[in-house]
């Protein structure tokens, strides 16, 4: 079996495994902000193309990746997600292409790098970078990390400039595509020790490598700095070594993997506390077996590409992903490819093969979970116990028109808050919760008004809650938030909503009160005047009732094509006796 034969059966794997997952639609979670509603990747013009490169999405400075999009978007559109798919299986197959000629330089056993990428191909941490049209920048930066890796271990056996400078090429191609490339430097020096090279002799040509980085880490945090959704009561990197030894575990027993994962409550469990003993245990073996180099340089290339996404440098969301394995598990299947002893190689590379057929299979039923994002959400609910994935879910089944369902999750992030919901979040979700039971259960919907307009304190909420308590005949509380709202005039909200409910509790005086501040804001529609006339006949203000009877009629004789007005000739019934008067 020849190279070409090798790389021909891990694509028909990788096919084989998702090639449903063209039949994908978009998923609900950040595909809207980096395709479907980025302004930069609806047209592939200049000023499109100089945005996406002093712009982000979703808080992520990825220009490549914008570009991929906006180039796949320019020639087949978003009306479907399935060529975003398509090119999504293709980078995937071509990742696992990579593995392969990377395996083969670093392993110098063909078999081995093949079951390498049989491994790379079928694992199911892969899922999400491949089903997920967001991940795409993991399998970006993926492609051109592996590349990187070829051509400067190339130039450190054979001393070729281009090769060099091929490297370099690819580095700031994958800071482009997504930040986490950053870890390539530290991979430059294990190359160099890989090889033999001493460490600090070419430290010179490591500096262009740290320029650019440098560079990307401070537009990064500048697009993303300080964010966090750390939700633990202490400090978040006493579970850095849990972090790593988690990918570690799900690396061997890839199950219960999901979109989202719950921050623990406390950090000192029997899990945390046997990752800290695995993690000194590693550590610990690095010392006596530093002779082994494919060891040293398999472990620390896991450490080193998942240190980024530890509690070290980012508390974003949850204390894991699985699309951060994607590349950092190949360094674990290195490590132990080098502590096989010669003898027992042939039993494991059979095994290394059963592995991967095994991971297909819980790939491929992993993939099914993608299908849409209700689906996704639902899965999630099966292995993590945080609401987090009710309130998601329960979004799209009111976006739906599900709105039983959806009650029944808001319901659930009512009684069990998630604290990485966002303010706006808490004010949609509770609003939701407010119209599906206006009719049902007033009471809880007044309730559930009142906490959206404490997450978010805008005229809307606050009409919202005064709407509630008029229906259950809680005028205080209706008066109150109205008064909360701004004075505005366009619409004028504010002085006809109070001046709606004085009408409906007869108190006339507060009545002409507030449309004496309309008409005195600027709002002089004939609607106000007539308002003011009612209130200021019911306080036998007769004089000012006049006043507004006159000024009202004639803004009704100066507008085109006026007809009967209903009102107006009400109040001169009511004001008839004073207009015949002397």
């Amino acid at each position: 079996m020849n190279d070409r034969h090798r790389i021909g059966m891990t694509s028909l794997l990788a096919i084989g495994i998702y090639a449903g997952s063209l039949q994908y639609g978009f998923t609900a979670i950040d595909d809207g902000g980096q395709v479907l509603e980025n302004p930069f990747v609806q047209s592939l013009d200049w000023e499109s193309v100089k945005g996406m490169f002093t712009n982000a999405s979703v808080g992520m400075y990825q220009p490549l990746t914008t570009l991929f999009f906006a180039l796949i978007n320019s020639v087949f559109g978003h009306d479907t997600a399935t060529p975003f798919h398509l090119f999504s299986l293709l980078l995937h197959a071509m990742n696992t292409a990579l593995v392969y000629r990377v395996g083969k330089r670093l392993l110098h056993h063909e078999a081995a790098a093949f079951v390498l990428a049989l491994l790379f191909a079928a694992h199911p941490l892969a899922v999400e970078a491949v089903c997920w049209v967001s991940a795409t920048s993991t399998l970006l930066f993926t492609g051109c990390f592996l590349s990187a890796m070829l051509a400067y271990d190339r130039f450190l056996t054979n001393g070729e400039q281009r090769q060099y400078g091929a490297a370099l090429g690819f580095f700031l191609l994958g800071c482009s595509a997504k930040v986490q490339m950053l870890p390539f430097i530290g991979v430059m020096f294990l190359l160099d020790y890989l090889r033999g090279r001493p460490l600090l002799t070419d430290g010179v040509r490591k500096l262009p490598f740290a320029v650019i980085g440098a560079g990307f880490v401070a537009i990064s945090l500048h697009f993303r700095g300080g964010q966090t959704a750390f939700t633990g009561d202490y400090a978040a990197w006493l579970l850095t070594p849990a972090q790593f030894m988690w990918y570690a575990l799900k690396a061997i027993v890839p199950v219960k993997l999901g979109i989202l994962y719950d921050w623990p409550a406390e950090p000192w469990t029997a899990w945390t506390i046997g990752a800290y003993l695995g993690i000194a245990a590693w550590a610990a073996a690095i010392v006596p077996w530093r002779t082994n180099r494919l060891f040293v340089f398999g472990s620390l290339f896991f450490f080193g590409n998942l240190v980024l996404h530890t509690a070290l440098c980012t508390t974003f969301l949850g204390p894991y992903a699985d699309r951060y394995g994607y590349l950092s598990v190949l360094g674990l299947w290195l490590a132990v490819w080098s502590l096989i002893p010669e003898s027992r190689r042939t039993v494991a590379l059979r095994a290394g093969g059963s592995a991967a057929v095994v991971f297909a299979g819980l790939a491929f039923a992993q993939t099914q979970h993608w299908r849409s994002t209700i689906d996704l959400w639902t899965h999630n609910l099966t292995h993590e116990s945080a609401t987090f994935s009710n309130g998601m879910r329960g979004a799209l089944y009111y976006q739906s028109g599900q709105f039983a369902r959806a009650k029944r999750d808001f319901e659930k992030v009512d009684r069990t808050p998630d604290p990485r919901f966002e303010a706006e979040k808490y004010s949609y979700l509770y609003t939701k919760l407010g119209l599906i039971t206006t009719d049902s259960e007033p009471e809880n919907s007044l309730r559930y008004f009142k906490h959206a307009a404490e997450w978010k304190p805008h005229r809307e909420s606050f009409e919202n809650v005064a709407v509630a308590a008029k229906k259950l005949g809680d005028f205080e509380t209706a008066e109150a938030f109205y008064l909360k709202c701004a004075k505005d005039f366009e619409p004028p909200s504010y002085y006809m909503n109070l001046s709606s409910l004085y009408f409906e509790t007869q108190q006339f005086e507060k009545g002409a009160d507030i449309m004496t501040q309309a008409i005195d804001a600027g709002c002089d529609d004939i609607l106000c005047f007539k308002m003011r006339c009612f209130f200021r006949i019911e306080t036998r203000d007769i004089p000012g009732a006049l006043a507004d009877f006159e000024q009202a009629m004639a803004l009704f004789n100066a507008a085109p094509d006026a007809r009967t007005d209903p009102i107006l000739n009400n109040l001169q019934m009511m004001l008839l006796p004073h207009l015949s008067g002397p």
